[in-house]
């Protein structure tokens, strides 16, 4: 049973429509995401005043995330978000050398701010980050189909700028290889490809493998052609650390080899699984007094609103959202882990009673694009819809 939302309704001259081009006339990136009755036709506007609230709110948070990191290493206490003993020299050299090895981006997930409801984040998707192709090719054709206006979006001049500074860091005779790698799933490939497309503009050869073509030594990570083995210099990967640390070990220790002796780079860094585990929103909620991450629990609040998620939950699955009318609950991979829970953040609703989410990336410290995702009720899976918005004046 969904909860009632009490908070003020999107009105409805906040929305606009624009055309959609012919699938032949867009990016490849874009064609499955068609298919998928995903991209929204609507346009959504948000007002500057609003913008600005999402982007202090992100770099508000990211700096807490930065902060409690260190407080972290300070007290030693990684083995309390249930990273091995073993991976902590992994950790610390992912940590202090973000400089050389940075953290490329991510998306945190806010609640609250268009209905009036103060916005919070309610979590950081910071090692495998999605909703790159609609982020950066979506939005921008809306918009540009659209002529009035763009969105908060700069999202791939940023990752722009990141890359060729890592180009520039290799400073190599030779042509680089930027690998992207994925478990097979299509948009998962979608979003590696996209960042495969820019890294080749910074001056790279891009490459895309799913993982299990993927040879991982001592001395390196490969690629077989023929006979012969092409050296990897940077691999962007859109599987999950904690994956690889909890159900691949073979493949975690290769990897924290490879990166420790500096054969290849690997991004997002191995830091990203302590930002991923939603344990560390407990972790920060204890120790701060933010108010632009939602609070977080290890054990059962006494609040008559709250939600349950399990701490590497991904796509909205086994969440539970306890009210005073029942719960609504999702279904997934995750019912075996651990779980946290939160505060409830009431998101915004439409006329129709469509809620939307937004989600700000992040890369570096700077907030740097808006994007928005819809669905029937308040939690987000993968079968919501994609929105994009645009900047405008009241």
């Amino acid at each position: 049973m969904a909860r009632e939302n009490h908070s003020a309704r999107l009105e409805d001259n906040r929305f606009l429509e624009s055309k959609i081009p012919k699938k032949k006339n867009l990016p490849l990136q874009l064609h499955w995401f068609l298919e998928e009755d995903y991209l929204s036709k609507e346009i959504l506007g948000v007002y500057n005043h609003e913008v600005e609230q999402y982007r202090k709110i992100a770099e508000n948070a990211y700096q807490v995330f930065v902060e409690s990191t260190d407080k972290v290493l300070k007290n030693n206490e990684l083995i309390r978000f249930g990273i091995p003993q073993r991976y902590h020299d992994l950790f610390h050299y992912s940590w202090n050398n973000r400089d050389k090895q940075p953290f490329l981006t991510g998306r945190f997930d806010i609640n609250g701010v268009l209905n009036r409801v103060p916005g919070k984040v309610i979590e950081f998707n910071a090692d495998t980050c999605s909703t790159l192709p609609e982020t950066i090719f979506w939005q921008r054709i809306q918009c540009e189909k659209l002529g009035k206006g763009r969105g908060f979006n700069f999202l791939e001049e940023s990752l722009e700028v990141v890359l060729k500074q890592i180009f520039d860091g290799i400073n190599a005779d030779y042509q680089p290889v930027f690998l992207g790698s994925s478990l097979g799933y299509p948009e998962d490939v979608q979003n590696v490809n996209t960042m495969l497309n820019l890294a080749g503009k910074q001056g790279f050869h891009p490459v895309y493998r799913d993982l299990p073509e993927v040879i991982f030594s001592e001395e390196g990570i490969f690629l077989e052609a023929g006979d012969d083995y092409t050296p990897v210099d940077v691999l962007f990967k859109l599987f999950p650390w904690d994956w690889v640390v909890n159900e691949e070990p073979e493949l975690g220790d290769l990897l924290r080899s490879i990166i420790l002796n500096e054969h290849a780079m690997v991004l997002n860094p191995f830091f990203t699984m302590l930002w991923q585990n939603k344990r560390f929103l407990n972790y920060i909620s204890e120790q701060t007094a933010s108010q632009d991450i939602a609070k977080t629990y290890s054990t059962r609040p006494s609040l008559s609103t709250y939600v349950e998620k399990p701490i590497y939950g991904r796509i909205g699955e086994n969440v539970r959202v306890f009210h005073s009318g029942g719960q609504e609950s999702s279904h997934g991979d995750y019912a075996h882990q651990s779980t946290v829970f939160q505060e409830y953040v009431e998101n915004p609703i439409d006329q129709e009673d469509y809620t939307y989410q937004a989600g700000m990336f992040m890369v570096a410290h700077k907030a740097v694009a808006l994007n928005y995702r819809t669905s029937k009720g308040d939690i987000i899976t993968d079968d919501c819809e994609y929105f994009t918005h645009v900047v405008v004046d009241r």
